[in-house]
């Protein structure tokens, strides 16, 4: 948390909890301490890697690329990158698919009415439908999402899914899954309402213009999807509104 501090992130102790229970983390040390990190979630089709992090304390040493090519043992890679890491990943072999912005606003709306509350019996047919969809076989994640003591919150419909976490002023959605635009719409409606602050970061046009019209903004600096050791990533992206999160791919 000192690092995230440091360099004005807004990852929580949950979220570090998570990542770290989802797959290893690697530290760079010296005698002062922790240096820097890379974490990486490792799923059968690629890894997602996430948390590469150094203080400024220890800046200009190599120490990122270090950890980089220390978890790129393991290919293919994936992952969301900052206008500031695109182009060291850039450099380590890594190529631009697409990108994501982030919207965040006040949802002033009603609830679409399409949704339940998700259940742990829930979890099987969660992860089946996100594997067809982000393409990234994750089971253990839906079901410490479903967990009643985690703080997701998960709503389902017929044929797609929203959760939100917590953030420091808030919560971030994700994932979104929906066959439609419309449909992730309506989903969102669902879930936001009544819910102050809400951050989404997506990529679809469609809703991009549904959040801009209920007086959400557009924050500068969205994330950069990037991959390394493949040509693309599996699943039916067309379906994918917002990741499950920048670090889980």
């Amino acid at each position: 948390m000192k690092l995230v501090t440091d360099r004005g992130w807004t990852w929580t102790a949950a979220q570090w909890e998570m990542m770290l229970a989802l797959g290893p983390g690697y530290g760079a040390f010296d005698s002062s301490g922790l240096l820097g990190t890379a974490l990486t979630t490792p799923y059968p089709e690629m890894q997602a890697i996430s948390g590469v992090l150094v203080g400024t304390w220890a800046g200009r040493r190599g120490i990122g690329t270090r950890l980089m090519t220390h978890v790129l043992d393991v290919s293919p890679s994936v992952l969301f990158a900052t206008d500031m890491g695109e182009p060291i990943y850039a450099r380590l072999g890594f190529h631009l698919l697409g990108s994501t912005d982030a919207y965040v606003g006040v949802f002033r709306g009603a609830g679409a009415g399409v949704t339940r509350e998700a259940v742990p019996a829930d979890a099987v047919a969660l992860a089946e439908l996100d594997r067809q969809v982000s393409g990234f076989t994750r089971p253990v994640f839906w079901e410490r999402v479903l967990d009643p003591a985690s703080p997701y919150s998960v709503l389902v419909s017929d044929a797609g899914v929203i959760a939100t976490r917590p953030n420091p002023t808030g919560v971030t959605i994700g994932p979104l899954i929906a066959p439609s635009p419309a449909e992730a719409c309506a989903l969102f409606a669902d879930m936001a309402a009544g819910r102050g602050e809400v951050r989404v970061d997506t990529d679809n046009a469609e809703v991009a213009a549904f959040l801009l019209a209920q007086g959400f903004e557009k924050r500068s600096g969205g994330c950069k999807l990037m991959v390394h050791g493949a040509d693309g990533v599996p699943g039916d992206r067309t379906r994918y509104f917002a990741p499950a999160s920048h670090a889980l791919g």
